[in-house]
């Protein structure tokens, strides 16, 4: 048999509808009972006035006729009341005529009402010309009584039996109003149980179908956000049924998520872990074992900070309370204790999240061994290289300037050796000046500056350059107020004046600029060399970078300048950049913001 389909707003609306039809059913039948009940009412009023009215008629009939029938009385006025009798008695018959809701026993009493009063008229209006002349005879009147004394007892029986209809009128209705209200009361409270119980039933009903399936999919979504198998549902089709499949589709593919998750995870290289407030260990991907010697399951409950090394626990606690104060994330550096208590030097990329902290541990230990080893070749190339190197350069200018008597093949070689140890010289003061601005151990002396001294300071040092080249440099006239420290400046402008002199043809020239921006400075350099491609623009202040051109070129350079270049701009808050095309040349400028003088 196939399911009925009904949606919960149809069902809401069956709860609502079958109490409300009830309601107006019950509302219908109490309004019959409560018209009958008045009907019945009105039967009873009714056949008492109708009793009333022929009782007073009676009691005019009596009175009337005694007076009429009186044989010595000699009041004039004994038949004046002859037509308001007949009248009356008129009256009385066409009320009862129309009255037809009366009471069975009151209308079976009044069935010889009609005849009896008909007789009267009759005998009265046949005597009436008599009457009112005052000439009726002695034996007529004889004659009349003999007539109506008859009907005087048909009267008196009809009075009787009006008094025994009458009490028990009196009797009856007050009993058939009690239990009229009886009946009344007790439909009363049977419609209102019937639809307290209706209600309850259909509310009992809507409960059962749709809130514990509601209260299903609330155990089930708690279960989904536990990680915990869900509850198979009720089969349905309405919105209720639709939610729940939704519910266990998303089940499915969640449950096929974390399966990938885990999966990623387990292969992942970096360490994935995630930890509670009381930073203890609630999942660990399976990278723990490859990195550090630890499976999975042996990092459960385990305190995060018991992974580290003494000095690291204090600053790496620190960092996780602010984390989690802040709702936010961070990166911290720690040494982790690995399982064959090997130490490792991690970065952690940590993000606080739903009152759980979750981690990446990645592992800079070879990172940290090169720097390390950077660090000693530095010192070896500052203090074991660079003494020896300055003490033979001494030497080899001592030999090429004040010493005589070699071949010009021998003062060749010395000048050749001179000149390679100075670019060796310029290659490690280039090492040591990248890595301390690199670890930000320069300090800049930031004053008001002349752009314009800046300027003509670079020109004056690579004047001899530009000659010894066959290039002539076209200086600036203008000047702004910069805030900078000149020396780190001319060097900029040097290394970016010294390429361009290198890459210029012989008998070309090079252009310095200087334009104030308004809040800026900028210097630019413009030559009219062999340019450069986009590729090697986007590269070029990279350190130990050869552009395309430099590689072609029989001027070789350390690939440092440039990134010492821009290492210096950076520091004073500006910027640095070239614009170039191949084969017209490039323009590298740099900006650098103005003075501002303020009042103290």
């Amino acid at each position: 048999m196939p399911q009925l389909k009904i949606s919960v707003w149809q069902k809401i609306l069956c709860v609502v509808i079958i109490p409300l039809f009830f309601q107006i059913t019950f509302l219908i039948l109490l309004s019959t009972l409560l018209k009958q009940v008045e009907q019945e009412n009105q039967v009873y009023s009714k056949s008492k006035d109708v009793l009333l009215l022929v009782n007073r008629a009676q009691i005019s009939i009596v009175r009337n006729l005694s007076f009429m029938l009186t044989r010595d009385s000699k009041d004039p006025l004994r038949y004046a009341n002859t037509d308001v009798l007949t009248s009356d008695l008129r009256k009385v018959m066409a009320v009862m005529n129309t009255q037809t809701d009366l009471r069975p026993e009151v209308r079976e009493l009044l069935k010889s009402v009609p005849h009896l009063y008909g007789s009267i008229i009759l005998n009265v209006e046949n005597n009436r010309a008599d009457f009112l002349a005052h000439r009726l005879s002695k034996r007529g009147l004889d004659e009349f009584q003999g007539r109506m004394l008859p009907l005087m007892f048909d009267l008196q029986e009809l009075s009787t039996s009006m008094l025994r209809v009458d009490a028990d009128l009196k009797i009856a209705a007050p009993e058939v109003l009690r239990r009229s209200r009886d009946q009344l009361a007790l439909m009363l409270f049977a419609g209102a149980a019937l639809s307290i119980a209706l209600s309850f039933g259909a509310a009992f009903i809507f409960f059962r179908d749709i809130v514990e399936r509601l209260r299903e999919i609330d155990e089930n979504a708690r279960c989904l956000a536990m990680r915990t198998p869900i509850k198979p549902s009720k089969l349905a089709s309405d919105e209720i049924g639709v939610l729940a499949a939704a519910l266990e589709n998303a089940e499915t593919s969640l449950t096929e998520s974390r399966r990938k998750e885990v999966a990623i995870i387990d292969v992942a290289t970096n360490v994935l872990l995630s930890a509670d407030r009381r930073y203890r260990i609630t999942a660990a991907g399976g990278a723990s074992f490859n990195e550090w010697g630890f499976e999975s399951d042996e990092l459960l409950g385990r305190s995060l900070l018991s992974l580290l090394s003494t000095e690291s626990q204090k600053d790496f606690r620190a960092t996780l309370e602010r984390i989690s104060q802040l709702n936010t994330d961070a990166e911290v550096e720690s040494s982790v204790v690995c399982k064959d208590s090997t130490v490792k030097d991690v970065v952690w990329k940590i993000r606080w999240s739903d009152n759980t902290y979750y981690g990446v541990a990645h592992d800079i230990s070879e990172r940290r061994e090169a720097e390390r080893m950077k660090q000693r070749f530095l010192a070896i190339i500052s203090h074991d290289l660079r003494t020896p190197l300055s003490s033979v350069s001494a030497i080899l200018s001592s030999l090429a300037v004040k010493v005589t008597g070699f071949s010009d093949e021998a003062k060749k070689i010395i000048l050749n050796a001179e000149a390679n140890l100075d670019r060796l010289m310029d290659l490690i003061r280039d090492l040591l000046d990248l890595e301390k601005l690199e670890a930000g151990k320069v300090v800049l002396e930031l004053n008001c500056v002349s752009a314009l001294d800046v300027c003509n300071a670079a020109c004056d040092s690579v004047e001899f350059l530009a000659k010894s080249m066959g290039v002539t440099i076209v200086r600036s006239h203008g000047d702004s107020a910069i805030l900078g420290d000149e020396r780190r400046l001319v060097r900029v402008a040097v290394n970016l004046l010294s390429n361009a002199i290198k890459f210029s043809k012989r008998g070309s020239s090079v252009t310095v600029s200087i334009a104030n921006l308004g809040e800026q400075t900028k210097f630019s350099v413009s030559d009219s060399g062999p340019g450069m491609s986009r590729e090697d623009q986007e590269n070029v202040f990279n350190k130990f970078t050869q552009t395309k051109t430099a590689e072609t070129s029989s001027i070789k350079g350390t690939g440092l300048g440039l990134a010492i270049a821009k290492l210096i701009v950076d520091g004073h808050g500006g910027a640095i950049g070239v614009d170039s095309e191949l084969g017209v040349g490039s323009t590298f400028y740099f900006s650098i913001p103005n003075f501002v003088e303020t009042d103290e």
